[in-house]
């Protein structure tokens, strides 16, 4: 069959094999961002289906970010960004009818971002140490307020994976911010926490000015455990009102 397409069969949704088939030839690159599709006529005879079909289909890459519509000109192949993949990562975790676990939560961020404070004070450039700077000035000031703490707080770390200079702990991270920013406002109502959570930024700051990695992860392992600790007391709290 012509540019790689093939007949589709006929047990399956019509419209799901032909958006299957498209999606892997962009993801195998025989279709690269800025190419134009074929027409929906044309694409209706290469997988001997109708018109509506094709339309279905297409709507279904678009929602996925593979593709975007012109009109007057015709349907082209996206360039798929970061922001795309960590979007649909995210719907789906805060789609889930039970929330992921405490445990669960704190496992992923002793994983990322141990990890992610080692490699931030080995490479982290002047710009993000004054990012830092600037979210930890914000976070100590805004300590009687919770919601902006919070805030704050998940900048903080999103710099960190910033810093890094990898761009996949950043998507990595993003789609897990509104469960974090969640556990660091829960967090907050424990007497003392959000005094002790700025002092620990406060540290691991100074040991990536100072480029000790091991510092670093020892400071952040401390802070981590205390976040579990007082997350973990925020949540009993909540569950007795």
């Amino acid at each position: 069959m012509k540019n790689g397409y093939k007949p589709v069969k006929r047990q399956a949704k019509l419209s799901s094999q032909v958006a299957e088939q498209i999606q892997q030839l962009i993801l195998s690159r025989d279709l690269k961002p800025g190419d134009r599709l074929p027409t929906e006529r044309e694409l209706g005879e290469t997988f001997k289906v109708s018109r509506t079909v094709i339309r279905e289909a297409i709507r279904t890459l678009e929602a996925l970010g593979l593709v975007e519509s012109q009109t007057g000109s015709g349907t082209y192949v996206r360039a798929m960004q970061g922001k795309d993949v960590a979007s649909s990562l995210g719907m789906f975790i805060n789609s889930q009818r039970k929330p992921f676990s405490l445990d669960a939560l704190m496992e992923i961020r002793q994983v990322l971002e141990i990890e992610m404070v080692k490699l931030a004070a080995e490479r982290a450039t002047k710009e993000n140490i004054k990012q830092l700077e600037n979210n930890l000035e914000m976070m100590c000031q805004t300590v009687p307020d919770p919601d902006e703490f919070s805030k704050w707080d998940l900048e903080f770390h999103l710099v960190l994976a910033d810093a890094c200079g990898n761009q996949l702990f950043g998507i990595i991270l993003e789609p897990l911010t509104e469960s974090l920013f969640e556990l660091i406002w829960t967090g907050t109502s424990t007497p003392g926490a959000a005094q002790d959570a700025c002092q620990y930024h406060r540290d691991i700051l100074d040991c990536i000015k100072e480029k000790d990695s091991e510092g670093a992860v020892k400071v952040m392992r401390a802070h981590l455990d205390q976040a579990y600790r007082v997350t973990a007391e925020g949540i009993k709290h909540r569950s007795k009102k």
